[in-house]
């Protein structure tokens, strides 16, 4: 069975207990924030016992992606722009990391506009197995997720060595790289999918933005490869591999001075960086989207440095991968 279940009633919710760094000594406990990356991870210090927690989740008040939730099985601190959810009643770690899973899937419902605060939180809501007696029926959701938390991390990989001891950086705004406008067409409704379709990119988040292949309505600019562009609604940038046409609701982003492909990754990467400042509720369009500014490595004399930028992308995972597009 299937139950609708609000958080305050399976978790005590509270508010993390430091608002800055400097209000710690350096020490051994981890202290959690509202930071997407490293579990939230912002330094080890001094946290007293008492403010200590453990076998609990943080679900992120604000910044880039307000409502993510990690999970820490070990004891640490948290800063007030997270909540703890502690759970009343001992669950085991497959139920907590399963729940967490529930929670993010609203993360949708919140930006950095519409921040996710403790109010809130008390009242969202969750579906859960429940048993006969209405408790949360733990024994379903270990068959859910079938493998333990030291499955799911990855194995520790060899740091590769870039040969750079010191990069320059230099902020840029995007109208010193880019030329921006906007796509040709507003709707893909009535167009045509028969001969001379071409993949047409719009403002999705996903497959490189591409919705379909259409034939170019009149009026519309078959664009080059090799360009980015950037969805009005969430802010992701791709970098299109091949010919396009694009809607209205795409940020068109036409190099000013030829570039490495790699440049155009690595920018590619640093756009998104950022595409937590937009939403459905402050969409991206071209007029904003040209304040931009994005920070990129310098040569001494100010120039991009594009050599670093091809190293650092050839040291990705994925760059088989785009290299093989581009064969």
């Amino acid at each position: 069975m299937i139950k609708k279940i609000r958080l305050e009633e399976i978790f005590t919710i509270k508010s993390g207990d430091y608002h800055a760094v400097n209000e710690l000594d350096e020490g051994t406990i981890p202290l959690i924030s509202c930071g997407f990356l490293e579990n939230g991870f912002v330094g080890y210090y001094a946290i007293p016992e008492r403010k200590q927690y453990s076998h609990a989740l943080t679900v992120a008040f604000n910044g880039s992606w307000p409502l993510t939730v990690k999970y820490h099985p070990y004891p640490f601190g948290a800063k007030d722009d997270v909540a703890v959810l502690l759970p009343k009643e001992t669950l085991q770690e497959k139920t907590l990391l399963y729940i967490g899973s529930l929670i993010d899937k609203q993360t949708w419902r919140y930006s950095y506009g519409r921040k996710c605060f403790k109010g809130k939180l008390h009242h969202i809501t969750i579906n859960l197995p429940v048993s006969d007696d209405e408790k949360i029926d733990e024994e379903t959701i270990s068959q859910i997720i079938s493998k333990n938390l030291r499955e799911y991390l990855p194995e520790p990989q060899e740091t590769r060595d870039l040969g750079v001891s010191r990069i320059n950086w230099k902020s840029w705004k995007i109208t010193e790289l880019f030329d921006i406008s906007r796509g040709d067409f507003h709707s893909i409704t009535d167009l045509d999918t028969g001969e001379g379709a071409i993949r047409t990119v719009s403002r999705v988040s996903t497959d490189n933005g591409t919705v379909g292949f259409f034939t170019p309505p009149d009026g519309a600019e078959i664009y080059d490869s090799k360009i980015i562009t950037v969805s009005t609604v969430t802010g992701d940038a791709f970098v299109q591999p091949g010919n396009f046409i694009a809607t209205d609701n795409v940020v068109i982003c036409i190099p000013l001075n030829p570039l490495k492909i790699t440049s155009l990754y690595f920018i590619q990467a640093m756009i998104n960086q950022q595409k937590w400042r937009y939403s459905y509720g402050r969409q991206c369009y071209k007029t904003k989207f040209a304040e931009l500014k994005i920070y990129l490595p310098v040569l001494q004399n100010g120039e991009l440095d594009e050599n670093l930028m091809e190293m650092t992308i050839k040291n990705t995972t994925y760059w088989p991968i785009i290299e093989l597009t581009y064969a």
